[in-house]
């Protein structure tokens, strides 16, 4: 099991990413596990990846992964099929205008509405876009990101042992980058 940290781990998945766009999935866990640490997993049809980030609350945290040889089946049936794709979309500056004087000029009826409706309006024009592979010098909608209280990992001895050297290196690094601390 090769344990990739940020930099590395982010050119390894946009490199999959990029060769086929299509029905990603980015599930973060915001129940950090017995570690302390937050668990995300990032999926696409072939693949699976088990991430570990020492904290969702600050700008620039410490994230290590690693592939996971697993079945991709139990995590296609715990998402909702209604769930948007994770992916990089072309940013459409008429539509987006269009949605935001919509949203201006609706604003009092709005306020009384539920916010579900306006949830399924976003929801419907980001669906409507096709995650893309993103090139230099054009604009682009990055996600959704799922979060959840659920840990989607963790169900099987491998899962667990993965968790577990993830943890180690994460604390590892951790003392590298903060001597100070424990």
């Amino acid at each position: 099991m090769e344990i990739l940290d940020e930099k590395l781990l982010a050119k390894q998945i946009f490199k999959r990413y990029s060769s086929n766009p299509r029905d990603w999935n980015f599930i973060i866990s915001t129940n950090s596990m017995k570690d302390g640490f937050y668990d995300a997993t990032i999926s696409s049809p072939n693949e699976a990846w088990q991430l570990k980030i020492d904290s969702i609350y600050k700008p620039s945290p410490i994230i290590l992964g690693t592939r996971l040889d697993i079945d991709l089946k139990p995590i296609k049936r715990t998402l909702d099929d209604k769930l948007i794709p994770f992916g990089y979309r072309k940013i459409d500056p008429p539509l987006f205008m269009d949605m935001f004087k919509k949203l201006s000029d609706d604003q009092d009826k709005i306020s009384k509405k539920n916010s579900d409706i306006l949830n399924s309006e976003f929801n419907s024009i980001l669906n409507s876009l096709e995650p893309t592979v993103p090139t230099k010098g054009k604009d682009y909608l990055y996600g959704p990101f799922l979060y959840t209280n659920k840990n989607l990992l963790g169900k099987s001895k491998y899962e667990n042992t993965v968790s577990d050297k993830l943890s180690q290196n994460i604390r590892r690094k951790i003392k590298e980058r903060y001597p100070g601390y424990g």
